[in-house]
């Protein structure tokens, strides 16, 4: 594709200060997909460890509740899950990552069940099965907070990543090969202008002789 720019020196100028900047902004651009993708690498990690903690625990808690769940009726599930609860506490606070900001949870129980529900007359399983619902919640939050990193910080690698080649393939080669244009055209123009002087010197050398 043929260039169309004024071969100009103020053009040479201006041409090489945005190729120096697009440079360092690859650089700078490069830097950071590496650590967010080393980030990702070790969120993804994270994520699997937790996903098979949570995986071992869950479905043998659901099972167990679920069988205990058939020995009671709607009225006295409604009675545990409304009159004996647990009561939590989220709290989130943040951490950057390259300018990225991301959750962090954690969870407190502000208070435990008021009785124990052996007491109410119902299977005594019952509080073993909701303790263990208990402790896992943490485990539950934490997953999240690893699904949510990863899902954010893989939308900003790819962004970055789309720029960076934006960068190496698009823009940084358009203006080498622009300077590159400029250059040759000053060059050429400064090879005529030194001729035509010859040319003008010599001419003047004849008349005055």
């Amino acid at each position: 594709m043929p260039i169309r720019v004024s071969p100009t020196r103020m053009k040479l100028l201006d041409t090489k200060k945005r190729f120096h900047m697009a440079v360092r902004g690859h650089k700078l651009l490069k830097e950071k997909l590496e650590v967010l993708v080393r980030e990702l690498i070790n969120l993804t990690k994270e994520f699997e460890k937790q996903e098979m903690i949570v995986g071992n625990k869950l479905p043998k808690i659901l099972e167990r509740f679920l069988i205990l769940r058939s020995t009671v009726s709607d009225e006295e599930m409604a009675q545990i899950v409304t009159d004996f609860p647990s009561e939590y506490q989220i709290k989130m606070k943040e951490k950057n990552i390259m300018n990225l900001v991301l959750p962090v949870f954690e969870i407190d129980r502000v208070a435990e069940r008021e009785t124990i529900l052996s007491n109410t007359g119902l299977n005594p399983a019952f509080d073993q099965v909701l303790e263990e619902f208990d402790t896992i919640l943490s485990d539950l939050l934490k997953l999240a907070e690893l699904e949510f990193s990863i899902y954010e910080i893989a939308k900003i690698v790819e962004t970055t990543k789309r720029r960076v080649n934006a960068l190496e393939y698009i823009l940084i080669p358009e203006l080498s090969a622009v300077i590159k244009f400029i250059t040759a055209k000053l060059d050429e123009n400064e090879r005529a202008n030194t001729v035509r002087l010859m040319k003008i010197k010599d001419i003047l050398s004849q008349k005055q002789a």
